[in-house]
């Protein structure tokens, strides 16, 4: 829910005898104290465990989308083996079994890989390529050619067939998508489905992209467009503030003065800065949408769309964010669209079809998540608005890594390939149910933890905020857009870091090449004066910090019986840390996966 929002009319009917009451909702629930508490529906429910091993078979494009240029394409493929999503697999193949692990015969290696086939199946079914990828293993990849695939604006559907030693099948399928390449000036915006990050090309005066396919972490505001027009220099202080996205929150109706708008985005692409593109008041409305994608999607600093605004919180129609979205693919399939989901768990399958990237906001900070001060009405999973949909506590900033990981679960057990996720941390207060403003720490702590649950950008709601956050927001920017970049859209993350001494840290790394990048959070906000050390994976040797990127430099590196601690003595209350680690040499270079035939 946003700071001034007023709360939509009746989506939900009370049938009574003869008569219909008509009734306010919030994620899909009664909040007003005259109104009885409904089951709003709409859950997404945990599959049952099946009693017997399950292969999750799964295969995508890396790029989203391919282009013309492009020689080479990479697919990448799951197979993991689960007891709740997949195809029964054969368990005479596993010996001692638990609800953790499914352990390989280790005395029938031929039963460690399972084969597959990826076909042509939109015309008539013809093999692009065959692979080889170890049992229960994530994130293989390989690669095959491009030129199977004409350059096209329909997506090709490709279909696998896997069969294991014992000649069983399985399947999935996927789609690819490989554009003609620009000739009118405009960007095009991938997406990395290995780890999660966009690619762009840097634009420049002359309306044309140059250079190689960068990362890009996005790092911004919600922007109020009043406060960019008291000044026409206020767009050169985002940039010196080091945000590198603009999104412009657009007024009701229309939502623009496009005459205006114009002169901003022209000064938007001088200064490099990369349009995130709002139409939420009109994003139901075919005609209004076909107008403004027409208006900008040639610009080169064109980053994404973004569509819907806590369309769930809103309960719009269950499919107007797949219905734009479509509409607006079929218009510029060469940018990504994103909306913001507020609900924990209501309609997100049909909210969440309509984007390639899920914005999530949930903004603890300075509310009763129990009580609404606003409605005077409990809040529970039927009944009440609180202004962050079933947190927990008064100031609990685990309510924003815990949302995004559940909507990443939400994916798995949809059967379907991760959603790129972004965080939208809560930057204003004292208004509304949110009785205080976030501390800069709390700013910061809210915004590492998205990241270390794996948001791959953070826009912050609102802009102008306080002078506070302004001054640690601007400082963090430099951090998360520069050296973190190569490591957060570049690298598997290793999440859920053990710590010992506290509960109450939360660590994550990432690895590229000879070094390491480790974000570690504490969430307390109290002191802690004893031993906290923090233990990186068995296979990860570090030496040394060589680069503290936030924090301070109390942290040191041991390594005992081969194994690396991160170790310090006490912790101030809501610290955070990015630091980069040197690790030993030489390095295992573990071999591919898989191997595969063009």
């Amino acid at each position: 829910m946003r700071l001034g929002v007023q709360l939509p009319l009746a989506f939900l009917s009370l049938h009574l005898g003869r008569f219909t009451l008509a009734v306010d909702t919030w994620c899909g629930k009664a909040y007003r104290s005259s109104d009885p508490a409904v089951d709003p529906g709409g859950r997404i429910v945990a599959p049952p465990r099946s009693p017997a091993p399950l292969l999750n078979l799964k295969i995508r494009p890396r790029a989203q989308p391919y282009l013309e240029e492009d020689i080479v394409g990479t697919f990448i493929v799951d197979a993991p083996l689960s007891y709740f999503y997949g195809q029964p697999y054969d368990n005479t193949l596993f010996g001692q079994q638990n609800d953790r692990a499914l352990k390989l015969l280790s005395n029938v290696s031929e039963y460690n890989t399972i084969s597959f086939y990826v076909n042509r199946s939109d015309d008539a079914i013809r093999p692009i390529s065959y692979a080889t990828v170890k049992l229960n293993s994530t994130g293989t990849l390989f690669d095959f050619d491009l030129s199977e695939f004409e350059p096209r604006f329909e997506p090709y559907n490709l279909s696998v067939v896997a069969m294991d030693p014992n000649n069983h099948i399985y399947m999935a399928s996927t789609q690819l998508l490989r554009l003609p390449s620009r000739s009118d000036g405009g960007s095009v915006t991938k997406i990395d489905s290995l780890h999660g990050g966009l690619l762009v090309k840097a634009t420049t005066i002359s309306n044309s992209s140059s250079g190689a396919w960068t990362p890009l972490f996005p790092y911004s505001f919600y922007l109020d467009g009043n406060w960019l027009g008291e000044d026409p220099k206020n767009m050169n202080v985002l940039k010196n503030y080091g945000y590198n996205v603009l999104h412009i929150v657009p007024a009701g109706g229309l939502g623009y003065d496009f005459e205006q708008l114009d002169e901003w985005l022209d000064q938007a692409q001088q200064l490099g800065l990369w349009i995130m593109f709002d139409m939420r008041w009109q994003y139901q409305n075919a005609s209004g949408v076909d107008w403004q994608v027409n208006q900008l999607k040639r610009r080169p600093n064109m980053l994404l769309w973004y569509t819907a605004d806590e369309p769930d919180g809103q309960v719009d129609a269950l499919n107007a964010p797949k219905r734009a979205y479509d509409q607006i693919k079929s218009l510029d399939p060469y940018h990504p669209v994103s909306l913001c989901l507020n609900c924990e768990n209501y309609h997100y399958q049909e909210y969440s079809t309509g984007a390639d990237i899920i914005l999530s906001d949930v903004y603890p900070i300075g509310t009763n998540t129990s009580w609404s001060t606003q409605y005077g009405t409990v809040c529970n999973s039927t009944y009440g608005c609180c202004g962050c949909d079933n947190c927990q506590g008064y100031n609990n900033l685990s309510n924003v890594p815990a949302r995004l990981d559940i909507y990443r679960e939400y994916q798995m057990q949809l059967g379907l390939p991760p959603k790129v996720l972004w965080g939208t941390p809560q930057a204003f207060g004292n208004s509304e149910f949110w009785k205080q403003t976030p501390t800069p720490e709390e700013e910061l702590a809210m915004t590492l933890l998205s990241v270390n649950h794996g948001a791959k950008g953070i826009i912050m709601w609102t802009f102008p905020t306080t002078p506070d956050l302004t001054d640690v927001t601007s400082r963090l920017a430099k951090v998360l857009t520069g050296t973190c970049a190569e490591y957060l859209l570049g690298a598997d993350i290793i999440t859920g870091l053990a710590v010992d001494g506290t509960s109450a840290v939360d660590a994550s790394a990432w690895r590229v090449g000879n070094s390491i990048l480790l974000s570690i959070v504490n969430s307390d906000y109290q002191d802690m004066t004893g031993p906290v050390t923090l233990h990186l994976p068995a296979e990860i040797v570090a030496t040394s910090i060589s680069t503290v990127l936030w924090g301070d430099a109390e942290w040191r590196v041991t390594n005992v019986d081969s194994k690396t601690q991160i170790q310090r003595s006490g912790l101030q209350g809501l610290s955070s840390d990015i630091l980069i680690l040197s690790l030993e040499l030489p390095l295992f270079v573990e071999e591919q996966d898989s191997t595969a035939v063009a």
